[in-house]
């Protein structure tokens, strides 16, 4: 089984929480998701490595992102308490890592809200668009 088919409910949660973001706030650019799921990486790392890791000082966009991603991880790694069926910090690295790819792949495809736009058209139809 390939890696987006058996994480497909996983890459798509953490999908939508990017457009929760993108929604509210149309001017995102890919560049600004990036640098979140970055930060993000770098926080579960550390923690699989058993070090502290801070709040990370990012742009407001970019803060956005992180913390609406954040928040679906975290309930993807049962916490505060296990409400679905979880996931491992690894798994959440991983998958974080593959949308950090899809990013950087749209973005020089189809510019700077390459992905965003993609991600956007392949969850929703045009009619049911939640910003129309």
């Amino acid at each position: 089984m390939e890696f987006e088919e058996q994480y497909e409910s996983v890459l798509m949660n953490i999908e939508l929480a990017v457009m929760d973001v993108y929604l509210d706030h149309p001017q995102l650019h890919d560049a600004q998701v990036d640098t979140a799921l970055g930060a993000l990486i770098s926080r579960y790392k550390a923690e699989a490595l058993g070090r502290e890791a801070g709040s990370p000082q990012l742009p407001e966009p970019s803060m956005l992102v992180f913390n609406s991603v954040r928040d679906t991880a975290e309930l993807m790694l049962g916490r505060p308490e296990q409400v679905m069926d979880t996931i491992s910090l690894e798994e959440v690295v991983s998958c974080l890592q593959r949308i950090r790819k899809s990013v950087g792949f749209w973005s020089k495809r189809s510019g700077k809200q390459g992905y965003l736009n993609f991600v956007r058209s392949q969850l929703y139809a045009p009619d049911t668009d939640p910003s129309s």
